[in-house]
């Protein structure tokens, strides 16, 4: 069995949970799990006749079926060459995308059906499933519910996010070789970008996050406040939070360079971080700890350091897969253990406001007696001039 046919079984065992007969799916990170078809790049802005219609359905027992107009069959032609689904259907540029969606979905027998639709359908999808399905009860297929299908990884999706790691280590490797003194945040960010294209990824999972603190910069400012115009200097700390997207898989990833002599305060922070990253990383067994346990451990290890004041926690991290958060979170609630195959943020943080920040982040898959770091850039702290 491929591993889209082992993927499909765990949709339909899903959707058996959810009452559900069928699933339709725009272009997105669902899609390309059941499918391997890439969103294109002008999905959001090509529109034409039926722009609607581009979508999976998926029955309980019928193979699914992916409809594309004409313009996106062309755009995704490699990877529709390789995809798991057999039964591709393209409108033509004269066809009426009405009459043909709704001949499709006849296909399904969905009169009275009950069918889940992705969070990101578009309306004029539902509106058009609507009336070709009278009758239809419709439940969405929230993240939450995704999310569960897809927590534990392939060995495909492990192969392919170990090669967007590579390219993030890559990148942060390329950007830290050209900074110096006088740059600003947004030129780091910008250098960053330019890097990941160059390393090959296909683009960033989000916008580089770049933040320095130092030398009495704006006790004011908020953790969130990123990319500004503000100057690296000798004795701050460049804060590094980006993620590369590679064939639609993600990291979420962060280290921090410190500028001309380090404060000293900052490096012993930095090294506490980096020493409750990796002893949790060494715990991350199949089934040995919860995700509310993982992040207990590190915030007690920082707190054990004389950093818990500064400890910037809302939770230690979360899934990454298809998409950059992803459930379950590394958080107080999360209580399940971890398994084998999931894959997770380790993402500490201290925050001493207009001194310094310091963090470190990486991409963690579960493994059977620990956890393994896809993202492998030195934990040495960086210097620059």
């Amino acid at each position: 069995m491929s591993f889209y046919e082992k993927r499909l079984e765990k949709v339909r065992q899903a959707m058996a949970q959810w009452g559900a007969d069928l699933l339709f799916l725009n272009f997105g990170p669902d899609m390309v799990y059941l499918t391997g078809v890439q969103t294109p790049m002008y999905y959001h802005i090509l529109k034409g006749n039926g722009d609607w219609i581009n979508g999976l359905l998926v029955s309980v027992d019928k193979d699914p079926i992916l409809i594309l107009q004409e313009s996106m069959a062309v755009i995704s032609a490699e990877s529709l060459a390789q995809t798991g689904v057999q039964d591709v259907r393209v409108m033509s540029r004269e066809e009426d995308p009405k009459s043909f969606f709704e001949k499709i979905v006849a296909d399904f027998r969905p009169q009275g059906k009950t069918i889940a639709v992705g969070k990101a359908v578009w309306s004029q999808s539902l509106l058009a499933l609507r009336e070709a399905a009278p009758g239809a009860q419709f439940i969405p297929a929230t993240s939450p519910m995704m999310d569960k299908v897809r927590e534990v990884k392939d060995e495909e999706e492990i192969r392919l996010m170990r090669k967007a790691a590579e390219i993030t280590d890559a990148t942060l490797a390329a950007t830290i070789s050209n900074m110096h003194s006088g740059m600003t945040e947004r030129d780091v960010a910008i250098e960053v970008e330019y890097q990941i294209k160059r390393a090959g990824g296909d683009g960033y999972s989000f916008y580089p996050g770049i933040i320095c603190v130092g030398l009495g910069s704006d006790p004011e400012r908020k953790i969130m406040t990123r990319n500004t115009d503000m100057v690296l200097q000798s004795g701050t700390t460049v804060a590094f939070d980006f993620g590369v997207l590679y064939k639609g898989y993600c990291t979420d990833f962060g280290r921090t360079v410190f500028v001309g002599d380090p404060n000293p305060e900052a490096l012993r922070a930095y090294e506490s971080i980096v020493k409750g990253s990796r002893g949790i990383v060494e715990q991350m067994g199949d089934r040995k700890m919860s995700p509310e346990q993982i992040a207990d451990f590190v915030k007690d290890s920082v707190t054990a350091d004389g950093f818990g004041e500064y400890y910037w926690y809302y939770g230690l991290g979360h899934a990454i897969g298809l998409e950059v958060h992803e459930a379950p979170w590394l958080r107080p609630g999360f209580k399940e253990p971890v398994r084998k195959g999931m894959c997770f943020t380790i993402e500490p943080k201290i925050w001493k406001s207009g001194e310094f920040y310091v963090r470190v982040e990486d991409v963690v898959v579960v493994g059977k007696e620990r956890g393994e770091c896809l993202t492998k850039f030195s934990y040495e702290p960086q210097i620059v001039e």
